[in-house]
């Protein structure tokens, strides 16, 4: 049985969280919480497995209340909440960066066309985000040094395609607040995240980048030192021409983007002249992909299990022998540093 605190300051919604996850026979809610402070004691008493958390609360907000659980009694959270204005990016993130796992937006209200389908996708995700072992966060922005071997001779990489799944955002956030304005080739971007929040992230991650930060739109040129994101539901792909295609195209791995149709078009388009990098995430998208990006002569990269929140994805390619790199953030930061510092340009 998986034991539930809901976090919600809305009457109105949190008795329709607590009615919807109490009619699945897996799930129980043993509390909720009405305010920030409210969510830290009872996070403490109770023990859940599992918390849903609301971004706006009275007095501690879903961020300080989320930084404060995960520093003195570490559990899963997940954010649900409404389609946010992008003015509020930046807090729905910071909560992510503070260690929520991911977010996922409210029931539709009942009776409503999408209101069985957005309980069976909450439902769901939130006994997926269960099983996952969290670590107390210290929350140092500190980064290691890592020691990371460029390949002789250096490729000429033109771009670098980077998926992600639970425990991306920050991680993005880092990266492209660490690479160069003059960084050498273009960055192309799957992250598996719930409908209605992808303008946000492209916002969010704009705040910090060094390079410009767009959502992906059909038809768009692939230029050097520009960031592409995926949109909500079609494949962002690589096509001829160093032109963006958005794919409707049926999903892969029940996803749609998916890492593994972005990796397969740059492989095809690029071959040795990109990189692949795959990083913390539920399931395997990706990973048979980023060993054809490998197999053409492009670089690779795995994040590696101990900085990963979910350790599937990156693990499954790792198992494929897909991946010549195994790192960290900061290793991964430092090898596409040194890997786009002679890089061709994209056009």
């Amino acid at each position: 049985m998986i034991r539930l605190l809901i976090v919600e300051d809305s009457k109105t919604v949190r008795q329709l969280l607590v009615s919807v996850f109490s009619a699945d026979p897996e799930i129980e809610v043993i509390g909720t919480a009405e305010s920030g402070e409210a969510a830290l004691e009872a996070a403490g008493r109770l023990r859940p497995d599992i918390i849903t958390m609301d971004i706006n609360l009275p007095g501690m907000d879903g961020f300080q209340a989320t930084r404060a659980i995960m520093s003195s009694c570490p559990v899963p959270i997940v954010i649900v909440t409404g389609k946010l204005d992008p003015k509020d990016s930046g807090t729905l993130f910071s909560v992510m960066e503070a260690g929520a796992l991911m977010v996922l937006a409210k029931p539709d209200p009942p009776g409503s066309p999408g209101h069985a389908g957005s309980v069976e996708k909450l439902v769901r995700h939130i006994k997926l985000m269960s099983e996952i072992k969290v670590v107390r966060r210290t929350f140092s922005r500190l980064m290691n040094q890592v020691a990371v071997a460029l390949p002789e001779p250096a490729p000429q990489i033109s771009v670098v395609a980077i998926g992600a799944s639970t425990g991306g955002p920050p991680l993005f956030q880092l990266i492209l607040s660490q690479l160069s304005p003059q960084f050498g080739a273009a960055v192309l971007i799957v992250q598996h995240m719930a409908d209605g929040f992808t303008e946000n992230f492209v916002h969010w991650l704009n705040q910090n980048s060094r390079l410009p930060v767009q959502l992906a739109e059909h038809g768009m040129l692939i230029l050097r030192g520009q960031v592409y994101v995926a949109p909500d539901g079609a494949h962002l792909e690589a096509g001829p021409g160093d032109r963006i295609v958005l794919s409707p195209a049926p999903a892969e791995n029940g996803l749609r983007p998916s890492v593994s149709a972005l990796f397969r078009s740059v492989a095809l388009c690029y071959g040795r002249h990109c990189a692949g990098v795959l990083l913390t995430g539920m399931g395997s998208d990706g990973a048979k992909e980023l060993k054809t990006i490998r197999d053409r002569g492009g670089i690779t990269i795995a994040q590696n299990r101990e900085s990963s929140v979910v350790f599937g994805m990156p693990g499954e390619a790792i198992q494929l022998e897909a991946a010549q790199y195994i790192l960290p953030p900061e290793g991964i930061i430092q090898l596409l540093a040194g890997l786009a510092t002679a890089a061709k340009p994209a056009r």
